[in-house]
């Protein structure tokens, strides 16, 4: 077994104790490098420096707290020590994805897996990297020039284009106008059960697809193969319950599939399990974005409290809000949104009425859910508006939204044919 030793070229123990000297010689300073210095910034001296921060985060005398100390000389520019320090760190993290990707290279492992290997560990040093940056004091005066900038970018955007949705469109054009698309941040999708939030959740999907931006469906209630068995049977109008039992149009199916292939190019489905993590999909999306050569990437999870097992926690309430966080840390890594259907508890959703509620403390097991999420959107059987069967008035509530107004678009559900569409508006 081939084994490489980089990471441990990139320490400078000199700086390490030069830096550790010149703030325990000036308490102040720690407060000043704060910043600049990560919590791995230090190898060979970490325990000194842990040392000297307990004794200045609690205020107690700096003397006597870290051994040795009197024989380190201070560094003359500790702001610049510190940078090198956590150049070092990042070289470190660089250095030990080679350390794995040159490891599996004399492994076994096909070349295929390599690459997402590879994606994963970029992914993992990524995330690592950005959370240097977390909890750094950030000056509102010196973010006006990027947030003018971003303005101005998505002014001409809209005139170029002549479409005010900068967001990934979801097909919806109410639910759009409403949310502006689906920009990065985290989605929640919640209903009572045959509401049709797959059915949406799918269709949101493939019109992404379908407008260029790759998909990532992780899907824990439905195969991957059933979900393009639904999709073709909504796009060719065939029951999927009809192909199921052998009375399906096979014909009609594919010449859906030669329209549809386009779309489902772009659009992965990974079958959800116990140990998929939010890392791994990460990996998956940035894999998707290369492959695609795009910016950003819709991510969907149905559903929710299926993926929340995998967060390591003894109850489920505290796991799913353990798991909204992740995927909201997920969307903002991507720059992009994350669409994740929700269950709702049966008292709260009112199950028995056969409406459902489209109040955010339904939302089952919710915990901070509501909290984490930047909008919540409901599905749920139309109390008011009749329609013949087997169609079902459904309405899509917009119960919380950071990106604009809340508000409730009517839908009409095709069930048997997996198609929720806009109702005409006369």
């Amino acid at each position: 077994m081939n084994s490489f030793q980089l990471v441990d070229e990139f320490n400078d123990i000199e700086t390490e104790r030069g830096v550790i000297a010149a703030i325990a010689a000036r308490p102040d300073l720690y407060w000043e490098l704060l910043d600049f210095l990560p919590a791995d910034a230090f190898t060979v001296e970490n325990l000194a420096w842990q040392n000297l921060v307990l004794a200045i985060e609690s205020e107690k005398p700096v003397a006597g707290s870290v051994s040795g100390l009197a024989d380190w000389m201070p560094v003359a520019d500790p702001k610049a020590a510190a940078q090198h320090l956590a150049d070092l760190y990042q070289r470190r993290l660089l250095a030990g994805l080679q350390e794995n990707l040159a490891a599996a290279l004399y492994s076994p492992r096909p070349a295929p897996e390599l690459l997402s290997l590879l994606d994963e560990e970029v992914a993992r040093v990524q995330a690592a990297v950005r959370e240097t940056h977390s909890g750094k004091l950030q000056w509102a005066g010196d973010l006006i020039g990027n947030v003018l900038a971003e303005a101005e970018s998505r002014q001409l955007q809209r005139q170029e284009t002549g479409n005010a949705i900068l967001g990934v469109a979801t097909g919806l054009k109410r639910v759009d106008e409403l949310l502006n698309g689906l920009g990065t941040g985290l989605y929640i999708l919640a209903g009572a059960p045959g509401a049709g939030k797959t059915t949406l959740s799918l269709q949101i999907a493939q019109h992404a697809a379908s407008i260029g931006t790759p998909v990532v469906y992780v899907t824990y209630e439905n195969s991957p193969s059933n979900l393009v068995l639904k999709a073709l049977c909504a796009r060719a109008k065939i029951p999927a319950s009809q192909v199921e039992r052998g009375f399906g149009n096979s014909q009609a199916l594919r010449w859906a599939a030669l329209e549809m292939q386009p779309i489902f190019d772009r659009m992965a489905l990974i079958e959800g399990n116990s140990k998929l993590t939010v890392s791994q999909v990460r990996g998956k999306a940035l894999q998707a974005m290369a492959r695609h050569k795009a910016s950003r990437c819709l991510v969907v999870f149905d559903y929710l409290q299926r993926a929340a097992h995998t967060a390591g926690y003894d109850q489920l309430r505290y796991n799913v809000s353990a798991m909204a966080g992740e995927l909201r840390d997920l969307a903002n890594r991507l720059n992009g949104p994350v669409l994740a259907i929700s269950s709702q508890n049966r008292s709260g959703g009112d199950y028995g009425k056969g409406g459902g509620s489209a109040t955010l403390d339904s939302l089952k097991e919710s915990g901070d859910l509501e909290y984490s999420a930047d909008a919540v959107m409901f599905l749920r059987m139309s109390e008011k508006r009749q329609i013949a069967p087997p169609a079902r008035a459904v309405d899509i509530v917009l119960a919380k939204n950071r990106f604009g107004d809340v508000g409730m678009v009517p839908l009409v559900f095709r069930p048997d044919l997996g198609d929720l569409r806009e109702e005409v508006m006369r």
